[in-house]
């Protein structure tokens, strides 16, 4: 009975264990420690990096999150029976008129920096030249005033929320696709999982790597939480092109330290001894 009650000593610290294996850059994984937790410890030491590449589909977050907002708006807004211009419905559906031609110019046109600047500069030279003319005899800013007031673009709560369901299972689809199809990193070899849940991966040597970075889309790449662009690795074997990676600078600097990683360890085993 009195062995029974001593009490279990504590265990070892095991992830504190792996987290040390990890820092090592030519440490493979031990038998004994399942792949999520290398994986994680591998990541959290800079010696590993997952790349996804999205649908066009996950930049419909944003969109989805403003017609939830546009539809709380308008039911505590009121029934909006009377559609009058100006009114409460009005300035939310001009709200979200703005945003959706906003996130459909992502979908449709590729913001390069050419088109960007071109773009940026007419628009800065159309506003320069209004405020210019802009005189009591020639209104600018009141035609634009009554004719944005006069637009009756009103949508109901059930509009409102039916685009932000939608908006948001696009999303959800992109998200899951990244969680079957994406690409591992480390310093002398590359994994590519697809349909990951049925453990399909191929392995490729990455003994001479070569990644390179492209934003081919400003707005993609500005926009506050995604900052995407696409990856190119150049491997050995083949070419593997993802486009739509978030955190495009972030990935950038993990595998500029990796593959110089790299280098330097092929270099010293050079070395005669």
């Amino acid at each position: 009975m009195a062995e029974e009650n001593t009490p279990v000593p504590p265990k070892e610290d095991d992830f504190g264990r792996i987290r040390d294996l990890a820092m090592k850059a030519d440490q493979s994984r031990p038998n004994d420690v399942s792949e999520s937790e290398w994986r994680r410890a591998r990541i959290m030491a800079g010696h590993m990096v997952i790349i996804r590449a999205h649908f066009k589909s996950i930049f419909l977050i944003p969109l989805s999150v403003i017609s939830f907002i546009c539809g709380v708006a308008v039911v505590m807004g009121g029934s909006g029976a009377n559609e009058v211009p100006g009114d409460w419905e009005h300035v939310w559906g001009l709200i979200w008129v703005f945003w959706f031609i906003f996130y459909m110019n992502i979908f449709i046109f590729e913001w390069n920096r050419a088109w960007t600047v071109v773009l940026l500069g007419a628009f800065v030279s159309i506003v320069s030249i209004g405020f210019a003319v802009n005189s009591p005899d020639f209104p600018v800013g009141s035609w634009i005033y009554d004719t944005l007031r006069n637009l009756r673009l009103v949508f109901g709560e059930q509009a409102y929320f039916f685009f932000a369901i939608f908006f948001a299972l696009c999303a959800l689809v992109s998200w899951i696709k990244t969680r079957l199809n994406y690409v591992v990193i480390e310093h002398n070899e590359m994994q590519i999982y697809r349909n990951a849940f049925f453990g399909d991966r191929e392995r490729i040597n990455m003994m001479h790597p070569r990644v390179e970075v492209r934003v081919t889309d400003m707005v993609e790449y500005f926009h506050p939480g995604y900052n995407s662009g696409t990856v190119v690795i150049h491997a050995p074997s083949k070419t593997i092109i993802l486009e739509n990676v978030l955190g495009i600078r972030k990935i950038e600097r993990i595998t500029d330290r990796l593959g110089s990683t790299l280098r330097v360890s092929i270099e010293h085993e050079a070395r005669p001894t």
